[in-house]
């Protein structure tokens, strides 16, 4: 059992730090500019990164 979940977070691990990176992004929007555009940077980078894993990790399967 928790192995499929190792799994399934190395498998969405780019989706799930985009996710923090938005909620992070949202709660100091303002406050610290700098820390605010590395966040929009983690927000647009993470989710293509999580996407590559996804087409990896389909191409093992097959």
């Amino acid at each position: 059992m928790f192995k499929s979940y190792v799994a399934a977070t190395e498998k969405y691990q780019g989706f799930i730090i985009a996710f923090n990176c938005l909620i992070v992004l949202i709660i100091s929007w303002g406050n610290n500019w700098v820390l605010t555009w590395i966040m929009v940077a983690g927000v647009i980078i993470c989710p293509l990164i999580g996407i590559s894993d996804l087409k990896k990790a389909r191409a093992q399967q097959k």
